[in-house]
Parts: C-alpha cells; structure tokens; sequence
C-alpha cells in the first residue's frame, strides 16, 4: 500500500469517526429536548405511588386462569419495585410487582397429558410447586395433584425509543398471561395521562386507550422508518464497494509486485 493510500484510509476512519460523534451528539440532543422530561416524569410517578401503596398496605387484587387448573382469584398485588437505567437521564423505566395468593392450593389436573401442560406452564412461569401423581384403581397415573400459592410476575417496561420518536410500552401479564405492546408520544405524558397510568396499575380501568398515538402520527412512524431503514442500507453498500476497491487495488499491487520480482530473477 502506498503512502497515498494509507494515508486515504487513516482519514476515512477519521471522518467516520466524527460521524460518529456527531450522530451521538445529535441523538443526546434529542433526547433532552423530547424524552428526559417525560421519561423522568414517569420514574418519579411510579416511585411516588408505589411507596403510598406500600405505606397504606393499599390492596389490589385479580384473577386469572391458569391452564389446567382454571380460575384463580383474589391474587393481590405486592412486593412493588421501580428501577431504571438512569436516574438523572431515563431511557428505560420498569415497574415490577407480584399478584399473588394468599395461601398454597391444591389442584387436581387430569388426564395426564393435561397435567403435563399444567407443569411445563408452571415452570415457564417460574412458580414453585409440589406435584404427585393421582392414580387410578389399577394405580395407573391419570393425572397429577399440584400444590402452590400461585404468584404471577408482572411488569411494565417503558424505553425511549428515538429512532422512531415514541416512548414504546410493554407490559406483561398484567392482563392474562401475554406481552401487550403500545407506544405513547412523549409530548402525551402529563399529569393527567399519568393519572391515568396509576388508575390502570391498579386496575381502576380496563385500558389505557390514551397510550395510542393517532393515524398520522403512525404514518410518520412507518416513513422513518423506511427512510431509516434505505439510508442503512444505502451505507451498507457504499462501505462494501469501498472495501472491495481497497481489496482488489491491493491484489492488483500484490500482482504486479510479485512479476516485478519474477522479472528481477529472471535477468539475472
């Protein structure tokens, strides 16, 4: 390689390297001006009340339906923990807490196979139980009796997403045993949408209908992303041309290096 040459490829990495930076700098930017406050707002919210909930023992309960062994109710609501990322500068926000019973059950699930669908539920939830087989007169294993106090895992996750320009929402198993996904703009999280949030966690309303974001809001969405999503690959492309020129400048050099010196032997 010529002096040129690497000379070339030590500034490209330069340039790439204040594309970088200044991509950083540009997103750190965004995020202060659309997201730090909201993504607070909702860290603090959610501390604030789970630590009233905590001090008033406040009582929440559900149920839900477990495969195999049916309805489940009066599961109450505890052991409430929020964490972030950040404290100072939130890109992502949890709340988890336990909806759980208040003593251990027995559950009779047949036939077997059935039983078998209630266990491997069981363990994917990470519940612990004691299980032993229900038999027949012949003393053939027809089901399985299962003892617990159920306890369901939920939680709600909020990240910052500013490639698209949303707060993304996921929560799981609050209603049922599914991950539901929504997407708020962040100019949306006021005092009263986090109201709203509190009356929801606590199960004082079915939905959070306020999270949805309108229809041009979406279009918007989907057109970054298939501009984002053409500028990577355009990138992509540039970075393989450019590396298969440097490859095939320097096998050519390699060539002619080589019968260069195939020369130099020869007439001697």
């Amino acid at each position: 390689m010529t002096l040129l040459d690497d000379l070339k490829r030590k500034a490209q990495r330069v340039k790439d390297a204040d594309s970088g930076n200044q991509e950083r700098l540009q997103r750190e930017a965004l995020y202060a001006e659309r997201f730090r406050q909201p993504m607070l707002s909702i860290l603090h919210y959610l501390s604030e009340l789970t630590e009233q909930l905590k001090i008033l023992d406040y009582e929440v309960r559900h149920a839900y339906t477990l495969p195999g062994i049916g309805v489940v109710t009066d599961l109450r609501h505890n052991s409430y923990v929020v964490n972030a990322d950040s404290s100072d500068n939130p890109k992502s926000v949890r709340i988890r807490f336990s909806c759980t019973a208040d003593n251990e059950a027995e559950y009779a699930v047949m036939p077997k196979s059935k039983a078998d669908e209630t266990r491997s539920f069981l363990e994917a939830q990470k519940m612990r139980y004691s299980e032993w087989p229900v038999r027949d007169y012949e003393q053939r294993i027809i089901g399985l009796n299962f003892q617990l106090q159920t306890e369901i895992k939920v939680s709600f996750l909020f990240q910052a997403d500013l490639d698209i320009g949303v707060i993304k929402l996921y929560i799981s198993n609050f209603n049922g045993f599914r991950l539901d996904k929504s997407m708020v703009q962040p100019e949306m999280v006021n005092e009263a949408w986090l109201d709203n949030l509190g009356h929801f966690l606590l199960r004082k309303r079915a939905d959070l209908y306020d999270l949805d974001i309108d229809e041009s809001h979406k279009d918007a969405i989907r057109k970054k992303l298939e501009d984002d999503s053409r500028r990577r690959d355009q990138e992509l492309q540039q970075a393989i041309e450019y590396e298969q020129a440097v490859r095939e400048e320097e096998n050519r050099r390699s060539i002619l290096g080589r019968l260069k010196t195939l020369a130099e032997r020869l007439e001697r």
